[in-house]
């Protein structure tokens, strides 16, 4: 995160006016020794001739920042309508364009920001902790001396180069203003993480953010007042949502005050409209068709831009399209709530036999996902005869929600299941438990950290765990404090929830299939709870995959963000999930 605050100032679109017409801008060069045969302009594809030239050509309204990669190395070009910019670069190991044609003074500005940039970086990564401890008004002056250095080094350039364009000392004076606000309208959040104080942002904070406007039509392509506006209606919808006393979700809150605050903030309809879609589209995605209805249909009654309606019909759409193959039953409901079991039955099912069942939670760091990232999994195992379901859990939201209640959902779930085994056509003791990273630890917890007693005659104890890439070792200690408050909140003691520190007789027959160079839930702890589950007499498989991190992803590339997973790894694993349901009477 750190690392990207400033970088994300030099990849940003710009538009002064929605009404101007198109004109045709272009940018050519020429490639030394090409090592690669494209290069990628904003999110175009660029080919290159065998002789090293290249032509770009791109209709424009107004003038944008493009972004540029090429050989690993990125760098960013300012661009007007009807402009002409050409670049050269005769080095691919040391790439550093030399510019001819329009805007000269612009583009080589902005390959000599890049020091700045990297003065800056280097600060936050020294300096990140410490600032965001310091109070309010510190916070504020290292920031502020943070922006000047930008501008100070920008109005040393200007008094040197008279020819640099009017349009791009506007883009980028405001773009450095909003990118500088967000991480002010941010600091109280993280401040809070590392010092467990609340310091909402002051009146003079205020003031200081809105020096610079965001009711502004004319900055809505400029990607720095994008998050800057997102970040400022989050901030202010939650201390809206705050004040709220009833037992509610806070997600329920929030999205109702998200509504309240976007009309206020923007009296452009299109701007309006524009947020309340983004916001609206997040919130289904996160919470689901079943918590949405009442607000699609306010948003439908108040927005008056049909491109956005669009949007959001099409959102729905994909979702009820994605459900046509299965019924979708709601499993429990919990301060208005809803929560939702998405059933896959098998096509050959009838009322003569009972199936099993399989229920999948999904990763995403207990605070992320939905059940359509297991829609996948479903289907496989709907075509091998078993009831699969997709579940919906509450996701850690920093208010009401931590990681003990996407715990106790699943433990519901289980019993759901359990309890409807006659309605769904099932048989009762052939309920296994699928999880993957997060999803992994809400599967081992609900046989672990089961209720004592049995309730309405159910247990919430699967009978066969599969575990992908799980978070059966949960990380403790020094470092780690943000994520635990974050994850389990202030009460709770990591080693209190930790699989791999309770695992007894008794618990149901498990396979684990792992990443040997997994860094997300490392080999290490997933061998310890392996271990525990045979000392302690259990069933338990563990297959390990060579050359992979998490879910799979080749260790060649990061496996803490998107997994990528080598598909020929994968289907290994998967395999071998398979041949354990066979041993264990699950599949035929």
């Amino acid at each position: 995160m750190k690392n990207t605050i400033f970088l994300f100032l030099l990849i940003l679109y710009y538009s002064f006016s929605f009404s101007q017409e198109n004109q045709q801008a272009a940018i050519s060069g020429f490639i030394e020794n090409q090592t690669e045969h494209r290069l990628q302009i904003g999110d175009q594809k660029v080919s290159i001739a065998e002789d090293g030239k290249f032509l770009f050509n791109i209709d424009l309204k107004s003038p944008v920042l493009l972004d540029i990669s090429y050989a690993g190395s990125e760098w960013t070009i300012f661009l007007n309508p009807e402009s002409k910019i050409n670049f050269s670069i005769h080095d691919v190991k040391n790439i550093l364009p030399e510019y001819s044609g329009d805007l000269v003074s612009c583009n080589t500005y902005l390959l000599k920001v890049d020091s700045v940039s990297k003065t800056a970086n280097s600060f936050f990564d020294q300096n990140w902790i410490s600032m965001h401890k310091k109070n309010q008004e510190e916070y504020i002056s290292i920031i502020d001396s943070l922006k000047n250095m930008y501008l100070i080094h920008f109005a040393n350039y200007q008094t040197y180069n008279e020819t640099i364009s009017e349009d791009f000392v506007r883009v980028w004076k405001t773009d450095i203003n909003y990118g500088f606000n967000t991480l002010i309208v941010k600091y109280p959040l993280i401040h809070f993480q590392l010092t467990q104080n609340n310091e909402e942002l002051n009146a003079q904070s205020i003031a200081y953010l809105e020096s610079t406007k965001i009711n502004k039509p004319e900055y809505f392509e400029l990607e720095s007042y994008k998050r800057y506006s997102k970040a400022l209606i989050a901030y202010k919808s939650r201390l809206m949502a705050e004040k709220d006393q009833s037992n509610k979700h806070f997600n329920l809150k929030k999205i109702e005050c998200v509504f309240t605050i976007i009309p206020e903030m923007f009296d452009t309809q299109y701007l309006s409209d524009f947020w309340l879609c983004e916001f609206l589209k997040e919130y289904i995605d996160k919470n689901q068709l079943a918590n949405s209805g009442k607000y699609i249909s306010q948003y439908y009654l108040i927005c008056e831009t049909e491109q956005f309606k669009e949007e959001i019909e099409k959102q729905v759409n994909l979702i009820l399209d994605g459900q046509k193959d299965h019924e979708v039953k709601i499993y429990k409901t919990e301060n208005d709530f809803n929560l939702e079991a998405h059933i896959f039955k098998p096509e050959s099912m009838t009322m003569n036999g009972k199936c099993s069942a399989i229920a999948i939670f999904h990763g995403g760091g207990w605070n992320g996902g939905n059940p359509s990232w297991a829609f996948d999994r479903a289907r496989h195992f709907k075509a091998l005869g078993m009831v699969a379901i997709a579940v919906q859990y509450r996701l850690t939201n920093e208010h009401d929600i931590t990681a003990l209640e996407s715990m106790a959902d699943a433990r519901d779930l289980i019993r759901w299941v359990k309890l409807n085994c006659d309605s769904l056509n099932l048989s009762p003791d052939k309920v296994a438990a699928y999880g993957w990273s997060a999803g992994g630890h809400l599967v081992a917890s609900s046989a672990i950290f089961s209720d004592s007693i049995l309730q309405n005659r159910a247990t919430s104890t699967p009978d066969a765990m599969i575990l992908v890439s799980p978070a059966v070792s949960l990380p403790k200690g020094e470092g780690w404090e943000i994520w635990k408050l974050n994850v389990f909140g202030r009460r709770t003691m990591v080693s209190s929830v930790n699989p791999v520190e309770h695992v007894r007789k008794g618990l149901p027959p498990t396979i684990i299939v792992q990443g040997r160079d997994d860094t997300v839930t490392p080999f290490g702890g997933v061998q310890l709870f392996h271990d525990n589950m045979l000392k302690h007499e259990n069933y338990s498989e563990l297959w390990v995959y060579d050359g992979v991190g998490h879910l799979f992803t080749p260790n060649s590339i990061p496996d803490y963000g998107q997994p990528y997973p080598d598909k020929e790894v994968q289907k290994k694993a998967f395999d071998q999930i398979d041949k354990f349901l066979i041993k264990f009477g699950y599949i035929k």
